[in-house]
């Protein structure tokens, strides 16, 4: 599967694949970076240790590593120009 960052702000996202799935389900990458309109492929593999029906929700969380200094020099900001 795929993953892309529709925002025009760089994000970080990362899988938290509960502890008890963590032998039977894997992503690659379980976390990375995204620049704006990036798209990156996920592998996913599971691998179930018994026949039985499996019903598993992955969170994957999203943030924004945005600078907000960095984007802040050349307004008034009290130090912003200093190197």
């Amino acid at each position: 599967m795929s993953i892309k960052n529709d925002a025009r702000i760089p994000l970080e996202f990362e899988w938290k694949v509960p502890e008890k799935y963590r032998t039977e389900i894997s992503f690659e990458p379980a976390k990375a970076y995204l620049l704006p309109n990036e798209e990156t492929k996920i592998v996913t593999t599971f691998t179930p240790l018994k026949k039985k029906e499996y019903i598993l929700n992955i969170p994957v969380y999203a943030t924004n590593i945005y600078d907000h200094v960095k984007n802040l020099i050349g307004f008034y900001n009290p130090g912003s120009g200093v190197m």
